[in-house]
């Protein structure tokens, strides 16, 4: 078996029909397989999934313990020399499986790789980083954010038409030689969800590994429709920073990004105030709010 493709599943069911037929409509030149893993989903029609697809090897969870446990789960089932994490709400827009198979193949250093991602509209979409999270990478992130508002580029997708060696990848497409999964000690349980793919790349480079993002795999991201509480996401994502500082030893930079973070906001805030986009001013005063509102939980 070439790749294990393992999707973590939590009342998605819709969406992951719709991954899986891309799967099958694009892949090709691999011999693979699809594992569901159920993070123990309240609504119960991811039941019938092999009644869609007979191939897909089910396996139910009996309490949902994350992202990272569910696809720790499904590692222990795969049988690929590759694994291939999916998030549900990505749809595959071309061989991309095969092209991180190739890459992976022609280089046994590669621990880590990814796509270019898009969104709903087929507009980039965030993909990864070049920096691991640090205090550059937050100063690098706020530079590329304000830059980008004047020359309409973002710092989170390859525009380069070639595979860019990066600091890490979204968690949505990651592709990783089994051996070096398991040699990383897989995803740390700690993280429920957010950062677990984050930190779990830093142990991979730890190992000598590099992590790439290649242009020529393309992937459909449907950010937001598999978790549609956003004070929950922004809640969620910020203890998940805090844990990732704190597993990296990087502790000063909790209190740190929160104050860069706040920074950001304002500045978007007084930028949209000199346009008068009174839409963009609420939305960035709200967010302002939110991070307030959970740095006080």
């Amino acid at each position: 078996m070439d790749v294990s493709v393992i999707i973590v599943n939590y009342n998605s069911f819709q969406l992951i029909l719709d991954s899986i037929e891309s799967i099958y409509e694009f892949t090709d030149g691999v011999n693979f397989e699809i594992i569901v893993i159920d993070n123990d989903s309240t609504e119960r029609d991811i039941e019938q999934i092999n009644k869609h697809y007979k191939d897909v090897v089910f396996i139910k969870n009996n309490k949902n313990r994350g992202f990272g446990s569910g696809n720790n789960l499904g590692a222990k089932y795969a049988n690929g020399e590759y694994l291939f994490l999916l998030n549900p709400d990505t749809v595959l827009l071309n061989n991309a499986i095969g092209k991180f198979f190739e890459f992976c193949r022609q280089d046994r250093n590669v621990g880590i790789v990814g796509g270019n991602l898009y969104d709903a509209n087929r507009m980039p979409a965030f993909s990864g980083w070049r920096f691991l999270p640090s205090l550059l990478s937050k100063i690098d992130f706020l530079l590329h954010d304000q830059l980008g508002n004047i020359l309409k580029k973002v710092g989170h997708f390859n525009f380069t038409g070639l595979p860019q060696k990066v600091g890490y990848i979204s968690g949505a497409d990651l592709f990783i030689p089994k051996r070096i999964f398991l040699d990383a000690g897989g995803f740390d349980e700690d993280f429920f969800m957010y950062y677990e793919e984050t930190e779990l790349t830093y142990r991979v480079k730890k190992l000598g590994y590099d992590v790439y993002l290649l242009p020529d795999a393309k992937i459909l991201h449907l950010e937001g429709q598999s978790e549609t509480d956003a004070e929950k996401v922004a809640y969620r994502m910020r203890k998940s920073e805090k844990l990732y500082y704190i597993k990296t030893k990087q502790r000063y930079l909790i209190r740190l990004c929160y104050i860069i973070d706040t920074l950001h906001y304002h500045i978007h805030i007084l930028y949209n105030r000199l346009k008068g986009d009174h839409s963009k001013i609420k939305l960035f005063s709200d967010k302002l709010c939110l991070i307030r509102k959970i740095e006080r939980i």
